[in-house]
């Protein structure tokens, strides 16, 4: 929203500097609505002090089934953030192919994976030119909204 539309229909965006210092002013009312992830509020969801409201990725999560995702109201809507694992550049095309087949291996494990998904985690094992097409394309994705927004780094 830009500014004007912020005071118009009362809202306003206060950064802070990560999930512990917004957390209490979203618990107490100080604060109505936080993007965060899953994971940070995940507790405080099930214990029914929170409620979720929707979820960034482009489809629902397992860990809440009925929350929406927010692209079912606005298509093409997706905003997640993702976690994978890298090694150095030089690394023996043998290893590297290794660690990816053991590690897709143990994503693929029954508790492992119940384990991921119960912490809201969404599991997708990918080959290594798999996961480098889809850093590839993240990279892209956010440099367009990056350069659209105008973002100067500071």
């Amino acid at each position: 929203m830009c500014r004007s539309e912020h005071d118009r229909v009362g809202l306003a965006n206060f950064p802070y500097r990560g999930t512990p210092l917004a957390l209490p002013d979203l618990l107490s009312g100080q604060v109505q609505v936080m993007f965060d992830f899953v994971t940070n509020a995940m507790e405080n969801i099930k214990a029914g002090k929170l409620r979720a409201l929707g979820v960034t990725t482009a489809t629902r999560v397992d860990a809440f089934p009925d929350v929406p995702a927010i692209a079912e109201s606005l298509p093409g809507y997706e905003a997640s953030g993702w976690q994978g694992i890298g090694a150095p550049k030089a690394i023996p095309d043998e290893i590297a192919d290794t660690l990816n087949k053991e590690i897709n291996a143990a994503l693929a494990d029954p508790k492992i994976n119940a384990r991921l998904v119960d912490l809201g985690l969404v599991v997708a094992p990918m080959s290594r030119p798999d996961f480098g097409k889809f850093i590839a394309d993240e990279t892209d994705k956010w440099a367009k909204v990056v350069k659209f927004a105008g973002i100067k780094p500071q």
